[in-house]
């Protein structure tokens, strides 16, 4: 005997659920008694026409994307001013360190060599104007010997650049050398040996002999797309999610390249988002994931984005009267935001308008709005689901099937 193919309609309003700025707001789907079965049947039924939302008035959001890393915000290099041969490294990564702490020293034969020669030459001036008999020559030697003072103390502060100190406080991130091996040299060397550079950006500074930051006060920078880069500004608010940790946390847009970084034929711009607080277990070069708010309204009349078609002066819905008649109507769009569209004109507060659906919505019976909300809770009355889940209560099909 031939078993009966099963039919379950689907009949009713659907209450999906929209997170709008804090509180829930409702669009009402409606849908026509649909089908499920036999496939061949639903695969013709027209999804598209069948489903329905309600304009409401709530906030809309357009947010940018990146992925990013944990940077201290400052981060200070330490460089030894004269190149000579490492003998004392006293510090190690993670140690927290004062400003003017030693970190290191090396012995540098020039430096000493530089020193004496400087010593000599000042004996030498003096021992001239010891002996100088003339008002010129005395003159003469006057300004000698305090030429070969400037050298000696020149020459010993060379000597005392061979003692690294900390250009200010924090925590040692690197230590770039090894003891027995060279200093090297910093490009510009400071006045008390530490040959300080610094860059308060929210980058790494480039690399010194060692390198200390404040990891109280830590930034996240981030690649934006250069499609994106035209949408982002100074002081747009923007919330990191923490993908090593259970964490979101609010920020703010400090920074933007003004040059691009190019990978391959792709370009992007490195920004930096300051962090209102630090969660817990935060490290440096943890992956953060961003969304910065690049354009919002509050209490505003809004559509789900498929429920327009087209755009600019081009921009129509298509508005279901109480009676069922469809009718194309002209709207003016305001904010776009991530899944739903600002009616500046056009539309009502209770108006319904059809909403088209992708074939990909369909097979999951999930509709995506606002603040990407779904039904509340995360799914629809009594536990049920949409066309491509289950049923009210958990039901199945007729029959037990």
């Amino acid at each position: 005997m031939r078993t009966p193919t099963p039919v379950v309609l689907v009949n009713g309003s659907l209450a999906l659920a929209l997170a709008v700025g804090g509180g829930a707001t409702y669009l009402l789907l409606r849908g026509t008694d649909l089908a499920l079965l036999p496939a061949a049947e639903a695969a013709e039924e027209d999804v598209a026409a069948s489903t329905t939302a309600t304009a409401a008035v709530g906030s809309l959001t357009r947010t940018v994307a990146a992925d990013g890393t944990v940077t201290a915000a400052s981060t200070l290099t330490a460089e030894f001013a004269n190149s000579g041969t490492v003998t004392d490294i006293a510090v190690q990564v993670g140690d927290v360190v004062e400003a003017g702490q030693q970190l290191a020293a090396i012995v540098s034969a020039d430096a000493e060599r530089d020193l004496e020669t400087a010593e000599e030459n000042l004996d030498a001036a003096e021992d001239s104007l010891d002996r100088a008999e003339t008002d010129s020559e005395i003159e003469q030697a006057e300004q000698a010997v305090d030429d070969a003072e400037d050298a000696v103390e020149e020459a010993e502060q060379a000597v005392d650049d061979t003692v690294l100190t900390a250009p200010g406080g924090g925590t040692v991130i690197a230590v770039n050398g090894t003891v027995g091996g060279s200093s090297g040299a910093a490009a510009g060397s400071g006045s008390d040996g530490t040959g300080m550079t610094g860059d308060d950006s929210g980058s790494t500074a480039s690399e010194g002999f060692i390198e200390i930051a404040d990891l109280s006060d830590l930034t996240v920078t981030a690649s934006v797309a250069e499609g994106d880069a035209t949408d982002v500004a100074v002081g747009q608010a923007a919330q990191t999610t923490w993908n090593a940790l259970d964490a979101s946390i609010g920020g703010e847009l400090l920074a933007i390249s003004p040059t691009s970084t190019a990978d391959g034929s792709v370009a992007t711009y490195d920004v930096t988002v300051s962090l209102s607080e630090l969660p817990e277990g935060v490290r440096l070069g943890q992956t953060v994931s961003v969304s910065i708010t690049v354009e919002e309204a509050q209490d505003v009349l809004y559509v789900p984005t498929a429920a327009v078609e087209g755009s600019g002066d081009a921009a129509t819905v298509t508005l279901i009267g109480d009676d069922g008649t469809r009718t194309e109507t002209s709207v003016v769009l305001g904010v776009e935001g991530d899944s739903g569209v600002e009616i500046v004109s056009g539309l009502a507060e209770g108006d319904t308008v059809a909403v088209t659906v992708d074939e990909s919505d369909t097979d999951t019976g999930e509709f995506t709005f606002p603040g990407g909300g779904g039904m509340p809770e995360g799914g629809f009355p009594a536990g049920g689901s949409g066309g491509g889940g289950g049923f009210p209560a958990g039901g199945g099909l007729p029959g037990g099937s």
